[in-house]
């Protein structure tokens, strides 16, 4: 009976081998079966990723010459020159990574087509861009670029979708495989009886089950489902599939992310650019980047504000999410205390305040009003100066992300054309205004100034003249007496012609030049005057310009400047004439004045540039550079 009990134990403890053998067999089989798995899906992660990126760099190609084609910026070319030197390192990238012959076909297919929209369109786009800023725009605006765009991004679509349907067969298999080994390891644990059951329900736990989560969460993720994650707690080999899966899932989700917050953040400022190259309302421009800003950097409140020169700023626009005005517009506020206003005035730079907690000024109080708990913004540059601040607050703990500054620094550039071009626009009309009306008071004073000199001289003349022929026709002998008073008359008004007609333009400038002119005016001043003049004749109003800008500038230092010295030079560079008239005076001359203004819409009306430079206790320098004809 011994004997049996041992035989059937030698023959249990055979079959007990032999099953768990089996077994493990078979799980070792599964085990192998999904470090190849492993591998593909590694490979597939590669691939997947290689092709995100290749398309990431396509549409910042396109968005930067598009983005140039528009606006004009070369800030537009960064992107784009970035992604161009990128391109071929992610197509060899690329080329490397696929080993089979029909997708090593693809991608040839795919970067030469790449290649083409770079060399055909892209590159030509820019190039037109430069030359012709309207040729290049009618480039832009054409439907080519956006025709092959799309075909590229079909055929990375299309390349995805193969590597997702030849992933999703071998994630069946696994499965089946996986199911497989769970049915072995139930046998072995029915026919092993404790210790069958002890082993199979460590199997089920450690191998079967975390293989049929993941063999779900694939099909999962073949289906779209990027948010899909596995726990990332199994042991070994199991424990390295499910966080190959999660990182391969997390880089696809992270690289459509970025081509979504890409696209959201090419087509905002796409709409701020064509307002601004629209010559939208400055308001409009000013309502549409606040929203646009408060939108891409996810915040709860967004506001624009310009700084006065008294060290204030007044808010010009301001954005809410919940679509109420909460932030005040056309509100001028001090910059004490702490604000990013403050922060960016006195940096020049982009600025963040991660607690308004205990800070002190008006804006600091509003912001603490209104719950907000940081704020982020940067500086608006116009022409070099800081024109003014656009700033995104949260009303939540979140922080801001760190490449926020860089995304609102993406319109702040526009926001600084549209200003310029506001400025400029209202320069000229002033300008003209300014003109007309200077032209018009002229008129008045000349009309005024024959009124009661000249023509009530030449009427008194005429009277006396009748008056001399009655008394010679009398013959009382006092004609001659009224014939002098006559000729005395006659001679005061044509004194008073030749000065309203030197008022107007000095009959030596009109007969010698600039260089005479200059010397005339030379001769009346008090002061020793340097004189430097190119000889030669200029177009009539270009001497004007120029005889006047020296006039005003002799006539300011006569006044005023308290000048011991005065150079005065002109000469012609590069098809220009440039008059400099500089003195060694108490300086602190105010352009806004009537002379200095007339003078600088005088010059702006040539095309020409008028400068003043009047440091208190250095002197005054007007310089005026005047363009020539060819």
């Amino acid at each position: 009976m011994r004997g049996g009990v041992v035989r059937h134990t030698a023959i249990a403890s055979a079959l007990l081998t032999l099953v768990v053998g089996a077994a493990f067999a078979i799980l070792l089989r599964e085990i192998d079966s999904l470090r190849a798995s492993g591998r593909a899906v590694a490979q597939s992660r590669d691939t997947s990723g290689a092709v995100a990126d290749l398309e990431a760099k396509v549409l910042d190609l396109e968005a930067g010459a598009r983005g140039f084609a528009i606006t004009g910026r070369p800030g537009f070319l960064e992107p784009y020159n970035d992604a161009g030197a990128a391109i071929p390192a992610d197509a060899r990238r690329l080329t490397m990574l696929v080993s089979d012959p029909a997708d090593a076909i693809r991608v040839r297919r795919l970067v030469g087509d790449v290649n083409a929209y770079i060399a055909d369109y892209s590159v030509p786009l820019v190039h037109a861009v430069r030359r012709n800023r309207a040729a290049g725009l009618s480039i832009a605006r054409a439907e080519e670029g956006r025709r092959r765009v799309a075909a590229l991004r079909a055929e990375f679509a299309g390349f995805r979708g193969i590597e997702r349907s030849r992933l999703q067969p071998r994630l069946r298999r696994d499965d089946r495989e996986a199911g497989e080994a769970a049915t072995a390891a139930i046998v072995a644990l029915t026919i092993s009886i404790a210790l069958i059951l002890l082993f199979g329900g460590y199997l089920m736990r450690a191998v079967a089950l975390p293989l049929r989560g993941a063999a779900t969460m694939a099909s999962r993720l073949a289906d779209g489902d990027l948010a899909v994650r596995l726990s990332g707690s199994g042991i070994g080999e199991v424990g390295a599939l499910e966080r190959a899966f999660n990182s391969m899932a997390g880089s696809v989700q992270a690289s459509r992310d970025k081509l979504h917050r890409l696209a959201d953040e090419q087509a905002a400022l796409r709409r701020v650019a064509t307002l601004v190259a629209q010559e939208a309302s400055i308001a409009k421009v000013f309502q549409a980047v606040t929203r646009e800003v408060g939108l891409q950097s996810g915040a709860d409140l967004a506001r624009m504000e310009r700084f006065e020169s008294d060290r204030e700023i007044t808010a010009v626009a301001a954005w809410s999410r919940r679509g109420t005005t909460e932030l005040a517009v056309g509100k001028r506020f001090t910059l004490t205390g702490s604000s990013i206003a403050a922060h960016v005035l006195e940096t020049g730079r982009p600025a963040r305040v991660d607690s308004f907690e205990g800070a002190l000024g008006p804006i600091a109080r509003e912001a603490q009003a209104l719950g907000i708990l940081s704020s982020v913004g940067c500086p608006i540059v116009v022409g070099g100066r800081c024109w003014g601040v656009i700033a995104a607050s949260r009303m939540h703990a979140d922080p801001f992300p760190p490449d926020t500054e860089s995304r609102i620094g993406d319109f702040t550039a526009l926001v600084a054309t549209a200003v310029a071009n506001a400025e400029a626009r209202a320069d000229v009309l002033a300008s003209r205004t300014r003109l007309v009306t200077a032209g018009d008071e002229a008129r008045r004073r000349l009309v005024r100034d024959l009124h009661d000199g000249a023509q009530q001289r030449l009427v008194h003349t005429i009277l006396t003249l009748k008056l001399a022929l009655r008394s010679h026709d009398r013959g009382d002998g006092g004609a001659a007496a009224l014939l002098h008073e006559a000729l005395h008359e006659a001679q005061r008004a044509n004194v008073e012609l030749r000065e309203l007609a030197h008022g107007i333009l000095p009959s030596v400038l009109t007969r010698g030049g600039l260089a005479a002119g200059i010397d005339a005016l030379v001769s009346r001043v008090q002061v020793p005057v340097d004189v430097a003049v190119a000889a030669g004749r200029f177009p009539r109003d270009i001497e004007a310009s120029a005889y006047f800008v020296v006039a005003e500038a002799l006539t300011n230092v006569a006044k005023y400047s308290e000048a011991k010295s005065v150079d005065v030079k002109a000469w012609v560079d590069e098809g220009m004439l440039h008059v400099d008239v500089q003195d060694d005076g108490v300086g602190g001359a105010s352009p806004e004045g009537s002379g200095l203004l007339g003078l600088h819409d005088r010059v702006a009306a040539l095309g020409g540039l008028l400068r003043i430079d009047s440091p208190p206790g250095h002197g005054t320098r007007i310089a005026a550079t005047l363009p020539l004809p060819a």
